[in-house]
């Protein structure tokens, strides 16, 4: 099947997530990489891919479900793949998936602001506005919730390496789509 570059690449990510980690959960918010799976990327594991991207409505939910999924599922490791825009919205979630020790990966797709949004704005003729919140230190962030911290392209393998680096309990990996 053939789609624009950057699904693919997106869709390469999510793989790259089950290749690495093949027993994990993958939470998904409205973000980028999680609407391109919802349309072309198929789990192994039956419950193992859910989100609420289906429309604008549930920016930050993937943090808190990823929490419960984390508590729900004992001892699988969680993927939370939520955008820089929708983790501004339940940032509290990482001091509990901290205090709880639960092991789960927050992949963070950070291009500033809310870009899934203002891509269909755009195609749609719309003007583009609300769609770029000030941006978010990620490293900063991370730090204050005392969680380890990566920083890695949008990349398969790069994506790899860091969830297999990442210790047992919550950890942050920013992939930066900028």
């Amino acid at each position: 099947m053939r789609y624009h570059p950057q699904i693919q690449a997106q869709v390469t990510l999510l793989r790259a997530i089950r290749t690495a980690l093949p027993q994990a959960l993958i939470v998904g918010d409205s973000t980028q990489p999680v609407y391109a799976g919802n349309l072309y990327y198929d789990h192994d594991i039956a419950g193992g891919w859910f989100n609420a991207a289906t429309g604008y409505g549930a920016l930050g939910y993937a943090a808190g479900a990823a929490v419960g999924a984390a508590l729900g599922a004992p001892g699988r490791p969680v993927i939370c793949l939520i955008g820089d825009g929708g983790l501004q919205f339940s940032p509290g979630e990482l001091r509990t998936a901290l205090d709880e020790n639960l092991p789960i990966r927050f992949v963070v797709w950070n291009n500033q602001g809310f870009g899934e949004i203002a891509s269909a704005m755009a195609e749609v003729g719309a003007e583009v506005i609300g769609c770029d919140p000030s941006p978010l230190d990620m490293a900063a962030f991370a730090k204050a919730c005392d969680l380890p911290f990566q920083t890695i392209i949008p990349e398969a393998n790069a994506l790899q390496m860091a969830l297999k680096a990442t210790p047992r309990g919550p950890s942050f990996i920013e992939i930066r789509d900028y």
